[in-house]
Parts: structure tokens; sequence; C-alpha cells
């Protein structure tokens, strides 16, 4: 793998750094790789999903999909500077991956940041329009609670302390906006402990863990690749690390943008493709 160019929000320039202190770590989910399925094969697999999450099977999943752009001559670096500028809230990120492919992205999902023994995290959930005026739904706010208390819960299995979270309110990121809650705590542990037991979130999975997993796995077809794996640096006895979300593989023709959306019994399979094309907007706006 090629030298990871990441810019983190907190610190607010670009890190070059070596490989021994940044990283770079696969999704979990596996698949056949540029595999692009249609709106309508989509919504086919969240009715699908709604269904497994009916008879009990999970309270929760997100269900991912890869829409294509043609990038239009633009080059990764291009794509990175733009992201670069627009973005000055999120990972910004750029490296090419074993098979020679540039992936680009900037996400807004912090899995943690560690100052020492403090950590911060974040719970992210809901999708919707920036700037929309009416309250958040009761679809939206059920999963936003899943993942807020599925994060508190982990955190004290493995013994962290003072753990608190802040009022629920709404986080800009770009044309889209999401559900947030802000997480602080204490933990003594190796921070790859807090990896391992956070990751894959609810954002990205489901809930209960496990059977999301199994019924994504039945459900996706394509290769989540790098999308809802994890890019991150440690310096010393601080670390940040990222779920990445937002991001794209640029191939010699077109952008493979990947997007998913959380999937809950309430869900609409029309509302939840035209969710993800929104996300995918969110990305393809900025750079074109």
């Amino acid at each position: 793998m090629s030298t990871i160019r990441l810019r983190l929000p907190q610190l607010g320039f670009e890190k070059n750094a070596d490989a021994s202190r940044t990283f770079v770590f696969k999704s979990e989910f596996r698949g056949v790789v540029n595999l692009v399925g249609s709106d309508e094969q989509y919504m086919q697999s969240v009715e699908k999903g709604v269904a497994f999450i009916q008879n009990g099977q999970a309270k929760k999943i997100v269900l991912s999909r890869i829409v294509l752009f043609p990038h239009q001559g633009l080059t990764p670096e291009g794509i990175f500077n733009l992201l670069n500028e627009k973005f000055p809230d999120a990972a910004v990120f750029a490296f090419t991956d074993e098979n020679n492919a540039h992936w680009i992205g900037a996400t807004p999902e912090l899995l943690f940041q560690k100052r020492g023994n403090s950590y911060s995290t974040i719970s992210l959930a809901g999708t919707r329009k920036a700037g929309t005026q009416e309250e958040w739904g009761v679809k939206e706010q059920e999963e936003q609670r899943l993942v807020t208390e599925f994060i508190q819960e982990e955190l004290k299995s493995i013994g962290a302390a003072n753990i608190l979270c802040n009022e629920l309110h709404t986080r800009n990121a770009g044309s889209i906006e999401h559900l947030c809650n802000e997480i602080s705590f204490n933990y003594e542990g190796d921070w790859k402990d807090v990896m391992n037991t956070l990751h894959p979130t609810p954002a990205v999975c489901g809930m209960l863990r496990e059977q999301a997993k199994r019924i994504i796995e039945d459900l996706e077809i394509h290769d989540r690749e790098y999308y809802t794996g994890l890019i991150g640096i440690e310096q010393g006895d601080n670390a940040d690390v990222y779920v990445i979300l937002r991001c794209l593989k640029y191939s010699e023709r077109m952008l493979h943008v990947f997007v998913g959306a959380g999937i809950t019994e309430g869900s609409v399979p029309a509302f939840e493709a035209r969710e993800t094309r929104w996300k995918a907007d969110s990305l393809t706006n900025v750079i074109f």
C-alpha cells in the first residue's frame, strides 16, 4: 500500500506519516469486487432486510451499494484537493490499495479520538437533506437511539469509566445532515481494545451485531472492500481512528461511490434508495 494521506479535522493539516503510525483496515464484509446493482435491486434487498427485522432476526441492518459516476477527466489528486477544501470538519484521505486502485474520501465518522487515557467518540445516524425544517422522524430517532445505546453498553463491557453522553443534536455533513450524540470516557487499557469493541458499529453494520452481519452477508453481493473499514494514525499516547465512509474508488473511467443506509422495521425501500443517492450526491456534487 502507498503512503496514506490523511488530514485530520482536529489538527487542521495534512499528515503524511509512515506506515508504522498510519493504518488502513478493510471492511469485514466481503463479496464480488465491482459488482454494481441498480436502484431496483437495492430496493429488493431493503425489502428482504425489513422482512428479516419484522421476523425478529435483527433490530437494524445497514445495507450498502455502489453508485457509478464518470470521472470526467478528474484525477485522484484533484479529487483529494477538492474534498480537502470543501470538507474542513471531516477526515480527508487518499491511498492506493494492493491492486493499485486509488481510494479517496472525506469521512465524518469518528470511531474515537484518544488523548492519553481520555477518549471521545460520536454516535451518528439518521440522514436527511441539509436545511430541512421538519422535525426528525421516528425512524431516524430510533436508529440514533440504537447506535448510542450500543456504544455505551460496549464501553461498559470493557471497563471504560466516566462515560458521558451529551444532548442529541443535528450535525451537518455538507449537503446532508445526521443526528449526533458526542460521548466521552476514560480507558486505561490498549486503545485497540476500544477499536475492536466498537467496530463495526450499528451505523455500518446493525443490531444485534452478529445477527445483522449474517443478514448483510446474505443480502449484499458486492465487496465493500475498504468502505466501512478503518483509517487512522497513532502518535505517542494519542490516536485518531475513523470509519471509512463518504468514499470512492477511482477506476480508469468511473468513480465507484460507496454508500449505505440504515434499515429498520419502518424502512420504506424507495426512501432508503433515495437516501443512498443523497449520500452519493453529497460527495459528487463537491467533486463536479
